[in-house]
């Protein structure tokens, strides 16, 4: 038995680790983030980089359905193409745009919604970005009305302030990818966002490793922690793909819903 509140989000890397399908990742989890999706000049989004490492789509998305049986909830982890660079700040027609990202992902890929990852080197998301993403409320988010889902991932405040200001509507949760942050900063970043979004709908991230990792015992904590004004809205686990074992999978999951974990 799975509950919808508190969330816990998975980003699995297709690229990252062959042995580990998508049919196999542990109980508990609510959604699942194909990382990554690229945006493409001519076909609007495209899963090159994702598969490039010898994951055949077709076998993903058969995994996919395994998982939205059990009724978890599966993401395009949407990002900006390096080579050649094509940026959310510089989509020519965020109307047409949107309506074709509805189209592949949903009608074509049968996936449950989209996963906003800024990455765009430092640049702050301009107005066209945040256009982008009112266009695509329309089909994804609170908004829409459709059940499809609309994340938004982010760690540097200076840079998503104004987006998240205009968008913050937009979005059914927002996650913090500080993984190299401390416990201190973490829960400082997590009070400052928090001002924007609200902690209700804002999660901590963490990834286990040995590099740009948080240790299981503040992930841990994290989960268990909340905010003075209430309740957060759960935990984001990045690479899943490192944790052979689940073991850091499965001690949060039991932090963070140890009732659900139990049942």
């Amino acid at each position: 038995m799975k509950a919808p509140d508190p969330l816990f989000i998975a980003y699995w890397l297709g690229y990252a680790n062959q042995k580990m399908i998508i049919e196999e990742l542990p109980d508990g989890i609510d959604v699942i983030n194909l990382f990554l999706i690229n945006l493409d000049a001519d076909k609007t989004l495209q899963h090159l980089y994702l598969t490039s490492n010898g994951m055949n789509w077709d076998t993903i998305l058969t995994g996919v359905r395994v998982q939205q049986k059990r009724g978890v909830k599966v993401l395009a982890s949407i990002a900006t193409a390096v080579h050649p660079r094509i940026s959310w700040n510089t989509i020519s027609d965020p109307k047409a745009f949107a309506a074709d990202v509805y189209e592949l992902v949903v009608n074509t890929w049968g996936l449950d919604g989209i996963d906003i990852d800024p990455e765009m080197a430092g640049d702050v998301p301009n107005e066209t970005f945040i256009k982008v993403i009112m266009e695509l409320s329309r089909y994804f988010g609170p908004r829409s009305a459709s059940g499809k889902k609309m994340s938004y991932v982010t760690y540097q405040y200076y840079a998503d302030e104004q987006l998240l200001k205009q968008c913050n509507a937009c979005f059914d949760y927002v996650a913090l990818a500080g993984y190299l942050w401390d416990m201190e900063t973490m829960i400082n970043q997590f009070e400052l966002y928090a001002g924007l979004v609200g902690s209700k709908k804002l999660l901590f991230g963490v990834q286990p490793g040995k590099h740009q990792s948080t240790s299981l015992e503040e992930a841990v904590e994290l989960s268990q922690w909340q905010p003075d004004n209430g309740l957060k809205g759960g935990m984001m686990l990045f690479n899943i793909n490192l944790d052979k074992d689940f073991h850091y999978t499965s001690e949060l999951i039991k932090a963070l819903k140890p009732v659900v974990s139990k049942l």
